[in-house]
């Protein structure tokens, strides 16, 4: 009753499961763009995609869904390499921003303006306005004046109170940085060099931690420089 032709057309083909489940990973790819732990999600994309194509490849025709497994190929390999350009540039950025937080509290420092390096340290949130004369705020505030003063007695603030302008500061790593949701945390290292007593060049570590928050109801980000210590 059917010739060959007739059996060619009614064979049955069936989808690639493979094909599938690679297209839904490859939608699901932009994800990687919010957290690096998420990158796996356009790499199963690549690999499901590519093992539907081999498999598919090998069974035609009874086997199809090339279509799909090409779209998720594509997709998955896209969002494999933006997510961790895009990850790259941000942690540069910040970075970039943390440092220039770091230089205006050690220029601060270095001239003798405790009080605007401690302002640095202050919540956002309960900061002095810049604009406000800064020791008539702390000696207003008791509460504050003691807080600053334990802040300029410190070892570290010591130091670099007394080397004061002849020190020379230069970022030498940056050794940690998270990216959560609302806020970074950037933890750079900065080599401090002065002369010795035989004029020598000789150089200490301090590592400053810094806090960047994002004020919700605005979207302003502001920088808090939450420690600072010896050592790299």
């Amino acid at each position: 009753m059917f010739d060959a032709a007739d059996e060619e057309v009614t064979r049955y083909q069936s989808l690639s499961s493979l094909a599938v489940a690679g297209l839904l990973a490859g939608l699901l790819s932009p994800l990687a763009m919010c957290a690096s732990v998420l990158w796996l999600v356009p790499l199963a994309a690549v690999v499901l995609s590519g093992l539907a194509l081999r498999r598919i490849a090998t069974h035609r025709p009874d086997l199809v869904g090339r279509p799909a497994a090409l779209a998720g190929l594509m997709l998955g390999l896209v969002f494999l390499v933006a997510a961790p350009v895009d990850d790259l540039l941000y942690r540069y950025l910040i970075g970039q921003q943390a440092r220039q937080v770091a230089e205006n509290w050690f220029d601060a420092v270095r001239n003798g303006d405790i009080y605007q390096a401690h302002r640095l340290m202050i919540d956002p949130k309960h900061r002095p306005p810049r604009e406000s004369k800064l020791a008539e705020f702390y000696r207003q505030n008791p509460n504050w004046q003691q807080k600053m003063k334990l802040f300029a007695d410190e070892p570290t603030m010591q130091t670099l109170l007394a080397l004061g302008p002849t020190a020379e500061i230069r970022l030498h790593e940056t050794v940690a940085d998270s990216r959560l949701e609302v806020f970074d945390v950037v933890q750079q290292v900065y080599a401090v060099t002065y002369p010795d007593e035989q004029k020598q060049p000789k150089s200490i570590f301090i590592t400053l931690l810094m806090q960047r928050s994002i004020d919700t109801s605005s979207g302003r980000a502001n920088w808090t420089l939450i420690r600072v210590k010896d050592g790299g």
